[in-house]
């Protein structure tokens, strides 16, 4: 799975008259180290039903082998159905393992009754655009074996490493995920992170039974090695040094082990959606716990009914993420003048850089005036 490329694929159908098609549609895309089979683009990324629609744009994702950089494809569809006849106006593949986006315009007829009456065409890139290159990573998720563990809310990840995090990942296919004890795997592309010291993985607490127990996530990477010297031989003959650069680094599997074994639900444990967790026999990183407290100004109409989000940044290691600021020591929280507190626990993020505060702007009374929020790092005693 970690081999395979992900060859995001957009076709855009023109916005003339009769543009449309039912036939199935085909691509085949020509690499400089191979060539694919005649791939059907069957299942669209953005669900959008009726496939190939005047005007808009479908999108589709095949993995398969890295193929390398694409040359051309062809494109085109079986010429059956009622209205079979399709006007393409242009294809763009994104390939973010090898940081590369490619534009085929196209712009004609394919169709039996029209132009020169070919329903496939083969076509070349007009650009090929750089883009921010990502790696593979392989995602195993096990849910607990107990009693209403599964969800069906939204479930997102982080993965911190040394030299940054990536995007929210969204962990999601067509299948029912997170179901009682079971085990889903994902494949994601993502920034390369260095070596992981941490994730985040939670829920947005929507649907019904959205509770969660997590029992744990193993994660999987490749990444380049320098390879160790064959101290068995020692001469080396010179028709060998022209491939020394090409041993001199191998690819090796990176794998990461989180135990988790908690509830993520409102209703269950410490009532939190959102947890961190450290690789199985790390004991250099300890989580920490920080007390938020918050001070509504006290002037008129200071008080928020929104959704209030903090991310709390530090100098050592990464950020917190995005929290959501629910249980506070006050029933209804943030109203003018008053203190709120909250407590998040966090890897120990070394000494604080600085904040992000923000709300949703949802209620009857959104607005809202902070005075300022006070941070106190129960590990160092210090605010």
């Amino acid at each position: 799975m970690l081999k395979n490329v992900s060859y995001h694929i957009s076709v855009k159908t023109g916005d003339i008259p009769g543009a449309s098609s039912d036939s199935k549609v085909f691509i085949k895309l020509y690499g400089e180290k191979a060539e694919s089979g005649k791939e059907p683009l069957l299942v669209s990324d953005n669900d959008l039903g009726n496939y190939f629609e005047r005007g808009r744009v479908d999108e589709f994702t095949l993995d398969m082998m890295d193929i390398g950089k694409i040359n051309r494809i062809l494109i085109g569809h079986d010429n059956v159905g009622l209205r079979s006849g399709w006007f393409l106006a242009s294809v763009q593949i994104t390939v973010p393992v090898q940081g590369r986006q490619y534009m085929f315009p196209c712009n004609r007829w394919l169709d039996k009754d029209e132009a020169d009456g070919r329903v496939e065409v083969e076509v070349y890139p007009s650009e090929i655009l750089p883009i921010e290159k990502l790696i593979n990573y392989e995602v195993s998720v096990v849910t607990g074996d107990v009693r209403a563990a599964g969800t069906n809310a939204k479930v997102f990840m982080q993965i911190y490493g040394e030299t940054g995090k990536t995007e929210l990942i969204i962990l999601a296919n067509r299948s029912n995920n997170f179901e009682r004890g079971a085990t889903d795997i994902f494949k994601r592309e993502a920034a390369d992170v260095g070596k992981i010291y941490k994730i985040r993985i939670g829920h947005d607490g929507t649907g019904i039974g959205d509770g969660w127990f997590l029992e744990s996530v193993t994660l999987k990477r490749l990444t380049m090695k320098a390879k160790e010297p064959d101290k068995n031989n020692k001469k080396k003959k010179k028709s060998d040094e022209e491939d020394e650069e090409e041993t001199k680094v191998e690819e090796v599997m990176d794998v990461y082990m989180f135990v988790a074994h908690r509830w993520l639900a409102r209703d269950e444990g410490d009532k939190e959606l959102v947890v961190e967790l450290i690789p199985d026999g790390e004991s250099d990183l300890e989580e920490n716990t920080y007390e938020v407290r918050v001070l509504t100004g006290n002037v008129s109409g200071a008080g928020t009914d929104a959704n209030v989000f903090l991310s709390i940044y530090g100098i050592e290691r990464g950020d917190t993420g995005e929290r959501q600021l629910k249980r506070s020591n006050n029933f209804n929280k943030f109203e003018k003048g008053q203190v709120d507190v909250f407590t998040i626990k966090a890897i120990d993020l070394g000494e604080l850089k600085k904040l992000r505060i923000r709300h949703d702007n949802s209620g009857a009374s959104p607005s809202w005036f902070l005075e300022r929020v006070e941070i106190v790092d129960l590990k160092e005693s210090t605010t």
